[in-house]
Formats: structure tokens, C-alpha cells, sequence
């Protein structure tokens, strides 16, 4: 018995101790996964590679359902931020364009009352009448006759006394 407790105690060939630092280098790497499995781009990944290999999967089961349950929260995190955001839109509409809203159309109402409060528009009696003696030949010949005088003051005085006095 004795030589068998000397060959226990003897020690392990250098394929342990390759074996031991794997071992120590993968429980640490698992040990980043775990710690960063709260960010749900690190829970993707973990959930994308256990779901593909089902040993993995029964071997890690806590670090699977917590990656679950962090896509879940980010899942929920986004739906509550939506609606944070849906909020806050309609109620900066209801509170900065309602006013604005508002106001265009009491001006739009007001414009019509008083468009609406205005008199009708009447037919203007002397243009009617500029008309008709713009083609009466007599008052024509007047028209033609003041406008040559305003050229001519002098003789047109002379003419006006002169057609006076043949009148």
C-alpha cells in the first residue's frame, strides 16, 4: 500500500497541468460571460451558442434563463420607451400645436364675420353713365374741345366766347 500512496503523491505529468490552466483560462472566460450577461448584446450571443449546441445548454442552464430573462427585460425596456415616447409627442402636440391650432382658426372665424359683416357691393350708377356719354357723339365733341383747351388756355377762351355769342 505503501507504494501506492508514493505514486499518487508523485507529480502529474505536464498534460494536467496544459489540462488545469484550460480549465482555470475557460472558468474565467465563463466567469466574464456570466458578469456580462446583463447587456443584451453579450445575452444574444449566449442564447444564439447555447441554443446550437444542447450539452452546452444543460451545462449552463442558470447563464441560459439569465440570458433569456435579459432579452426579455431589453424586450420590455424598448416597448415601455415607445410608449414614453408616443406620450410625450402627443402631448407636446396637444400642448404646443393645439394653441397654435386653435388660434388659425379663431382668425379664420373671425375673417369670415367680418367679410360676412360688410355690405354688399352696389353697383356704382355713374359708371354706367360714363359709358352711355362716352359714345354720345355731342358729348364727344365737348370732351374733345375741353381737352383742347387745356392745351390752349388763351384760345380756348376765345373760342368759348366765341361759340357764346352764336349761341
Amino acid at each position: 500500500m505503501s507504494e501506492e500512496v508514493s505514486q499518487e503523491q508523485q507529480p502529474r505529468p505536464i498534460a494536467h497541468l496544459v489540462q488545469s490552466r484550460r480549465s482555470a483560462e475557460e472558468d474565467r472566460a465563463w466567469g466574464h460571460l456570466y458578469a456580462a450577461i446583463h447587456q443584451s448584446s453579450a445575452a444574444e450571443e449566449v442564447v444564439k451558442q447555447l441554443d446550437a449546441d444542447p450539452q452546452s445548454k444543460r451545462n449552463h442552464l442558470a447563464l441560459y434563463i439569465r440570458a433569456k430573462t435579459t432579452l426579455r427585460e431589453q424586450k420590455v425596456t424598448e416597448a415601455r420607451n415607445q410608449r414614453t415616447g408616443a406620450f410625450v409627442r402627443m402631448a407636446l402636440t396637444v400642448l404646443v400645436l393645439g394653441p397654435v391650432r386653435l388660434a388659425s382658426k379663431a382668425l379664420i372665424a373671425i375673417r369670415d364675420v367680418v367679410v360676412a359683416s360688410m355690405p354688399a357691393v352696389q353697383k356704382e350708377p355713374a359708371a354706367s353713365r360714363a359709358r352711355t356719354l362716352k359714345s354720345d357723339p355731342e358729348f364727344t365733341s365737348l370732351t374733345d374741345l375741353f381737352n383742347s383747351a387745356e392745351a390752349f388756355p388763351a384760345a380756348a377762351k376765345r373760342s368759348s366766347r366765341a361759340s357764346r355769342k352764336t349761341a
